[in-house]
């Protein structure tokens, strides 16, 4: 049984919306620098004089940057997004 006011009662908890805010904003800000990623790959694989080499790796590239977007899409955790920060931030 719950009391008025009983601090154990998470219903009186206060949210942390703030916190979550934060969150979610720097997660969109690391999709969208993804995104943005792969989008450049595109456009630079859209080249018609791309010599072999330098498309097979734009094409590996790409595939990369798909699955790290993929990775984090859903249930990507704190970790998986600090990861990509690191991996995509300097370009």
């Amino acid at each position: 049984m719950t009391y008025p006011n009983d601090p154990e009662d998470v219903t009186m908890r206060p949210l942390q919306a703030t916190d979550l805010d934060a969150t979610m904003e720097r997660h969109i800000r690391i999709k969208a620098l993804l995104e943005r990623r792969k989008d450049a790959i595109l456009e630079q694989l859209d080249d018609p004089g791309l010599d072999p080499g330098r498309r097979s790796r734009l094409e590996a590239r790409k595939e990369d940057v798909k699955r790290d977007i993929a990775s984090i899409r859903v249930w990507g955790s704190e970790r998986d997004y600090e990861r990509m920060w690191r991996k995509y931030q300097k370009g």
